[in-house]
């Protein structure tokens, strides 16, 4: 379906930035290979093409435009003029009518090194995380300046009188998740009222994890150890797969709680896939990848966000590294379930039939029983720069069934029925309240909590 293409030549300007910052991040982990296989001239010399065949220890994909979408092909396309591929060289977006946006080639990882760099993705993300991937319990400080930071130095529990804790979501951070509430007036307000109010909190705490390379289970079981033994009432605000962590922790591993029936923990998931998201299943990896892609562009010029507030920038291309690197291709093949199963964060949040994870927590049995609250929305925006948003969901498809990634509603990154899912029948827990945002074109995966609507929920749930 046509999309609406935007004049602004520097329009892929962050993009080609984010990727020029982080294409060294494999550096250490490539195969050997040699210098005269480094440029897509030197594999056009050997086979006159630059794709992507198993023999070749150098790999090409595209970023390309296909009527204002942009997606991520094998190899470099066939057609186009010299002009175009001058500019692909010179780091320049392509021309108006042109599809080439980049050319990105790279050795393959090598086979004892594929874990390596998805953690060195998590240490991209997340600098504050040691190479150990060990997660974190941060407080939160607020400066004399009034301003909110986390401090360098862990705490851990027990934890008595009021908690309250943040548990962010995938390519995410605590700096992020508290640069969210940050931003506004009304989550500043939220900030001060929890540090200082008359419901202030005892304990602000951030619980800061790995999000690819460790799956929620774990990261949840090392959160159970942070909070063991703590008491009182404890509250929860967890964004996107931080609820699979919270669920995880409260359910599997809430008996080193020590509760009181009077003080049910509390917990606010944002967005989260509660039942999976499509997005990590194995057969829509390669258009998650473009999707991200699309979020990172459009983000950058619609909300100006750049740098760390915009891992989408640069994370898809470097997923398609460990990817190509284990499939031989950008392409849908048998090997991407073992693919997704080698990234644990993705695959503990992946909704497949088979997640055999996600399925036994929606089993139960739960050892407590938090009281569950709900932020959700579907995204459907007329915005010309968040077209794209169109392409990847099966009931806006048209003749472009190929590039689905979500059978329906979503925010972009997570379908929006999961985020009310909690178990199967007879699950002992239920959600015991929504704010729901409906269809909306302005809430997306990542501005929740830049929302009036949502701190007000947080607040009346958390303030009884």
């Amino acid at each position: 379906m046509p999309q609406h293409i935007f004049e602004d030549p520097t329009r892929f300007q962050p993009q080609l930035k984010a990727l020029e910052e982080h294409k060294d991040i494999f550096k250490d982990l490539y195969v050997e290979y040699r210098p005269d296989d480094e440029t897509v001239s030197g594999l056009r010399r050997r086979r006159r093409r630059a794709g992507n065949t198993p023999e070749n220890p150098i790999k090409t994909v595209s970023l390309v435009e296909e009527d204002g979408v942009l997606f991520w092909r094998d190899g470099v396309p066939a057609s186009g003029s010299t002009l175009r591929r001058r500019r692909a060289r010179a780091g320049l977006p392509a021309a108006p009518d042109g599809t080439l946006v980049l050319a990105k080639q790279f050795p393959v990882l090598a086979p004892n090194k594929v874990t390596a760099g998805i953690g060195t993705i998590d240490q991209h993300l997340n600098p504050s995380i040691l190479t150990t991937l060990r997660s974190r319990l941060r407080p939160l400080r607020r400066q004399p300046n009034d301003k909110f930071v986390l401090d360098a130095t862990d705490i851990s529990g027990p934890f008595t009188g009021r908690t309250l804790m943040f548990v962010h979501g995938t390519f995410s951070n605590a700096d992020n998740m508290l640069g969210e509430f940050a931003a506004t007036p009304h989550g500043k307000a939220f900030l001060n009222a929890v540090h200082s109010g008359e419901r202030k909190y005892d304990n602000i705490v951030f619980f800061e994890h790995a999000t690819l390379a460790v799956s929620p289970v774990i990261n949840a079981l090392e959160l159970g150890r942070f909070m063991a033994g703590s008491s009182g009432q404890i509250d929860v605000i967890a964004h996107s797969r931080g609820g699979l962590i919270a669920r995880w922790w409260l359910e599997a591993f809430g008996k080193s709680l020590d509760l009181s029936p009077d003080n049910p923990v509390r917990v606010v998931f944002a967005g989260s896939p509660l039942h999976g998201t499509s997005l990590a299943a194995p057969d829509k990896l390669q258009h998650a990848m473009s999707l991200f892609s699309n979020i990172g562009t459009f983000a950058a010029g619609t909300m100006k966000l750049a740098g760390g507030a915009n891992p989408f920038l640069w994370v898809a291309s470097s997923l398609i590294e460990v990817i190509v690197s284990v499939t031989g291709a950008l392409a849908n093949t048998p090997l991407l379930d073992a693919l997704v199963a080698l990234i644990p964060g993705l695959s503990g949040q992946s909704r497949v039939e088979n997640n055999h994870e996600l399925n036994l927590l929606r089993l139960g049995p739960c050892a407590v029983s938090p009281m569950y609250y709900v932020v959700k929305s579907n995204f459907e925006t007329d915005n010309p720069g968040w077209m794209f948003w169109q392409n990847f969901r099966k009931d806006r498809m048209g003749d472009l069934a190929a590039d689905i990634v979500f059978p329906g509603d979503n925010d972009l990154v997570v379908d929006t029925f999961s985020m009310t899912e909690l178990g199967e029948l007879n699950f002992p827990l239920n959600v015991q309240d929504v704010c729901d945002f409906k269809t909306s074109k302005i809430v997306w995966h990542c501005n929740y909590f830049r929302q009036p609507e949502t701190v007000t929920f947080i607040t009346n749930k958390f303030n009884g």
